[in-house]
């Protein structure tokens, strides 16, 4: 078959939903499928993650990606579109994203390409993001969808009635650990780390983490927090912290890592206070190392990968720094729950086994396309 995916950006992009694209992708190519990449990208654009050489990367290259484009310049790229997607002459197109999948849809009328949409979200997200108009306007375009992919079922009912019969649930494939936490035992230097890893925005909610990192500096002296990414609200964090005597030399923020494993290995206590989700994958993959966690209980996405009391535990509410706070406290307290916990977390991501995903994403390509999902 012949697979055409579709994101807005994709240059230099180290996000999550831009790795699962490349994941999904390269997995396909090595399946025997046909695959495209559509991007808006400038015509230099390189990826973050490593893409098959297979995947024939169309670039738009007409206008800025993370710029909103004004009539004229839609009007000027849609004969552009059109070439490169009849070029390729997909089955089945996916859009990553709302934005991606409409405006793949609006420039593919009349072909006759059915066109699916990769949900990458929680709708959850529209409690923080003061956008309904963009809800309705998504809920309305999505019944034109062939398919609807979300990462956990339950987020099903997130939807109206009369969109859940298209809604098919596609989890993130989350890969065995080379490398293991020891999460009862100290670093070489004595010390212990809480870990975070995930862009530096407000949908993280890096504050309540720091502050709640803060309430227990003093008590905890041998433990400091690591929060590995990059974005726009460093200079707000950075600000955060030196506010705060207490955290000088105990809260880093080392940017990006492409070799995040080591990250996890040298961790003893994972969190991600993030306010929405859809599949975090860095959660999933400390989860894989065996690092137990702690998030929000009102956060969609954490609170189904981390099993309370079991794999990690999860703060009442979200946003609450104090909630948080306290969850760290009974884990930073007690080393040999710690390591209880981190046993099980590997136990619990083995359901989300690569080739188990990758199945699944497969079946519902095929199926959009028209084809017969393959008998397993």
């Amino acid at each position: 078959m012949r697979m055409m995916f579709a994101a807005r950006a994709m240059d230099n992009m180290a996000g999550g939903v831009e790795r699962m694209i490349i994941t999904i992708m390269n997995e396909m190519v090595r399946r025997g499928h046909e695959v495209a990449l559509f991007s808006w990208d400038h015509a230099e654009a390189e990826a973050f993650y490593p893409l098959d050489s297979k995947v024939k990367w169309y670039k738009l290259d007409l206008g800025r990606p993370a710029t909103r484009a004004g009539l004229g310049l839609r009007l000027q790229r849609a004969p552009k579109v059109r070439r490169m997607v009849n070029d390729f002459a997909p089955d089945v197109i996916v859009g990553f994203q709302g934005g991606a999948y409409r405006a793949l849809r609006l420039y593919t009328l009349g072909l006759g390409i059915p066109v699916a949409v990769a949900e990458r979200n929680a709708p959850t997200l529209y409690d923080y993001v003061d956008s309904r108009r963009k809800q309705r306007i998504e809920r309305f375009t999505y019944r034109f969808a062939k398919r609807i992919t979300v990462q956990f079922d339950r987020f099903r009912t997130y939807y109206p009635p009369y969109l859940q019969d298209k809604i098919v649930e596609t989890p993130n494939p989350v890969s065995a650990a080379k490398l293991m936490a020891a999460p009862d035992q100290p670093s070489a230097d004595g010390r212990y780390r809480l870990l975070s890893v995930g862009r530096l925005s407000y949908q993280k909610n890096y504050p309540a983490l720091i502050d709640a990192f803060g309430q227990l500096a003093a008590e905890f002296p041998q433990w400091d927090l690591h929060i590995v990414g990059e974005g726009k609200d460093r200079a707000r964090l950075e600000a955060q912290i030196a506010s705060m005597p207490d955290l000088m030399g105990r809260v880093f923020l080392p940017g990006t890592r492409k070799d995040v494993e080591r990250e996890y290995e040298a961790a003893q206590l994972f969190c991600l206070p993030s306010r929405w989700e859809g599949f975090p994958n860095a959660l999933a993959e400390a989860l894989a190392h065996g690092l137990p966690s702690v998030g929000f209980e009102g956060c969609a996405g954490v609170a189904d990968l981390i099993e309370n009391r079991q794999t990690g535990l999860l703060a009442a509410g979200n946003e609450d720094k104090q909630t948080l706070s306290e969850a760290l406290r009974r884990l930073m307290d007690a080393h040999h729950q710690r390591a209880q916990m981190g046993r099980a977390a590997t136990t619990s991501m083995r359901k989300y086994r690569a080739d188990l995903c990758f199945d699944r994403w497969e079946d519902v390509l095929l199926e959009a396309g028209e084809a017969t999902p393959k008998a397993r």
